[in-house]
């Protein structure tokens, strides 16, 4: 019998601006390149995707909420991050 050794996987992590990331995944869910059990779902899929992936703040240093996460989502989805979903990713900086 084979001895089957428990690993931590390992850690996914976006180091940069968190508005952009939100506003790449909602561009490739409205592109219908990215779904949520075949849905276009993006409060799903962004909280699915930080089951995965930590999205680390630029200012502390530590990983963002996924409750944060959420909260961009819903103001890209409002209008309120014009400049991220129209793909004007240089003023993100």
């Amino acid at each position: 019998m084979r001895e089957v050794k428990s690993q931590t996987p390992a850690a996914i992590e976006y180091r940069g601006n968190p508005k952009r990331y939100v506003a790449v995944i909602l561009n490739a869910i409205d592109r219908g390149r990215l779904t949520y059990d075949g849905a276009s779902n993006s409060e799903q899929t962004i909280r699915a995707l930080s089951t995965v992936i930590d999205v680390i703040s630029p200012k502390t240093g530590k990983p963002l909420s996924v409750e944060t996460l959420v909260s961009y989502e819903k103001k890209e989805h409002s209008g309120d991050f014009k400049d991220y979903c129209e793909g004007d990713f240089d003023k993100l900086t």
